[in-house]
């Protein structure tokens, strides 16, 4: 079996309030750099990328750990991030009751991405945990948004329901309207083609080595 490569593989986390039945979202602001300023006001599933060779994360889990740390250690914007916004944090305390929560997760679904007709040819894997945070700590991430208080250090947090991503308003980054659906067992608003690959493909493995039966990751060493 020829094993495909990996461009990057996704590590994010889905987040949810079961008693108000909100989502928890990233939110590109208008200091999102590059050609990909369409993605501006769209919202994301929390995380971030594994690239082989230049990051040293040992597996998804660790991946998705780390970013939940950087994002909201309170600090302020970490050196070499593009944003726009000038900060005004919320409280230290709220932002590390908040990341708890946040930490407090389980494993999903690793999904395979792959859209045809890209050169050169792509495929990643995207790997989601999720987390259920209670009405306390929604209600204290929706008090700051309200109150334009920063508890990232870049772009903006979002909050919608299920029945706002139904509509498309907001429109969703990337694969989130896909993970949500299935999740969900709904079907939301996407981007993509139907020649779009989205397949689940079990659960997130316990480190990047148990995914080299099936898969390699190009080397971004040199990068």
């Amino acid at each position: 079996m020829d094993r495909k490569v990996l461009n990057h593989h996704a590590s994010t986390i889905l987040v949810k309030c079961d008693e108000t039945n909100e989502f928890l979202f990233g939110k590109y602001d208008s200091g999102y750099p590059g050609r990909n300023k369409h993605w501006i006001g769209r919202i994301k599933l929390l995380g971030g990328n594994y690239f082989c060779g230049k990051n040293e994360d040992y597996s998804p889990k660790e991946t998705i750990l780390r970013e939940i740390e950087e994002e909201f250690s309170g600090k302020g914007a970490l050196e070499g991030m593009a944003t726009s916004q000038q900060h005004f944090f919320a409280n230290p305390s709220e932002i590390k009751i908040i990341k708890e929560a946040l930490l407090d997760m389980d494993s999903f679904l690793d999904y395979f991405l792959h859209q045809p007709g890209l050169k050169p040819i792509e495929y990643a894997i995207q790997s989601v945990y999720k987390s259920y945070i209670s009405k306390k700590v929604m209600n204290i991430i929706k008090e700051n948004i309200n109150k334009k208080r920063s508890l990232t250090n870049e772009g903006n947090l979002a909050v919608h329901t299920l029945e706002e991503l139904i509509s498309g308003n907001p429109l969703t980054h990337g694969i989130t309207g896909l993970i949500i659906g299935h999740s969900e067992r709904i079907t939301l608003p996407h981007c993509f083609q139907d020649s779009f690959t989205f397949a689940p493909i079990g659960k997130p493995r316990n480190n990047y080595l148990m995914y080299a039966d099936d898969f390699l990751y190009i080397d971004h060493s040199k990068k």
